[in-house]
């Protein structure tokens, strides 16, 4: 044996043989028709999700167009007259509201919801405000046709029994002598007379009135009229005593009395000098001019 043959080599001359890698088998595909190849990434589903997603959805133009007329209604629902167009913009506005929930409910194509439902209650509050605002105004109205009215007849009942011309006048200008209506209240001028000194040493004059409640609610002297005192034209300060006088209250006139219920209600005035001294008093929510009044000479 030879060391070509020993040794398993190629003698000298012979062709060699080159070994080269065996060629890997192709990946079998999946005998399974219409099925994808191992380690394939499968797209995930998103959860609720909807083509139409991706689309931006815009804002709800009727939910806009409720809130702007729910805020208009509110502003002039306070208005008297004015807020007849509230009421009607507030019935508008609740329309485009309904509207706006409808267009922004879940799976909508509008967004807004909030908008929406802020309009339905702007509108609705207007139209509430508006109601009752115009109530209240319809009453004040009754009210002072009402009280127009009783003083038209009170000056009328006066001008008979005085039978006079200056009565006649005095009553159609709506002033009363010493006793009179001021709307659903009626007053008298007790008295009018000097008295003690203020706590500042000054001379006063003590008028009394007294008043009867016609009213269907509790009364105060001092809220439901006003009772001043003049001299020279000048109207006089109320006096402030050290020393309360003999029948004077402090309190009387802010106390309240019931409907029906009479009082007798003393205040002070401060004298300038011995001139005569006018009292008048007035109904603080009578706007018909009425008043009673009388003229004192004091001693």
């Amino acid at each position: 044996m030879d060391d070509n043959q020993q040794y398993g080599t190629q003698p000298y001359g012979s062709p060699q043989t080159v070994y080269s890698p065996q060629p890997q088998a192709a990946p079998t595909m999946p005998a399974t028709p219409g099925t994808l190849p191992p380690n394939t990434v499968y797209p995930q589903p998103v959860p609720g999700g909807d083509p139409d997603d991706d689309v931006p959805r815009k804002l709800s133009a009727s939910a806009v167009a409720g809130l702007v007329l729910g805020i208009i209604g509110i502003i002039f629902s306070f208005i008297p007259i004015i807020n007849n167009v509230a009421f009607i913009l507030g019935i508008i506005g609740l329309v485009f509201g309904i509207i706006g929930l409808v267009a922004t409910k879940r799976g909508g194509k509008r967004r807004g919801r909030g908008l929406a439902i802020a309009a339905v209650i702007l509108t609705v509050l207007a139209m509430v405000i508006t109601l009752v605002m115009q109530q209240a105004t319809g009453k004040a109205l009754d009210d002072a046709l009402g009280t127009s009215s009783t003083t038209s007849q009170s000056a009328s009942s006066g001008a008979k029994k005085d039978s006079g011309d200056s009565s006649s006048s005095a009553a159609a200008s709506g002033a009363q002598d010493t006793e009179g209506d001021l709307g659903k209240l009626h007053v008298k001028i007790v008295s009018a007379a000097k008295s003690g000194a203020d706590y500042n040493g000054q001379p006063t004059v003590l008028v009394t009135y007294e008043w009867t409640n016609n009213t269907d609610k509790n009364q105060v002297f001092s809220v439901a009229t006003s009772a001043k005192a003049f001299q020279n034209g000048k109207e006089l300060d109320m006096a402030i005593y050290t020393e309360a006088p003999a029948g004077y209250d402090s309190n009387a006139g802010l106390q309240e009395i019931q409907p029906g219920a009479t009082q007798q209600v003393s205040v002070g005035y401060v004298l300038q000098d011995d001139s005569p001294v006018d009292v008048e008093v007035s109904g603080t929510l009578d706007f018909s001019g009425a008043k009673v009044s009388h003229t004192y000479q004091l001693q």
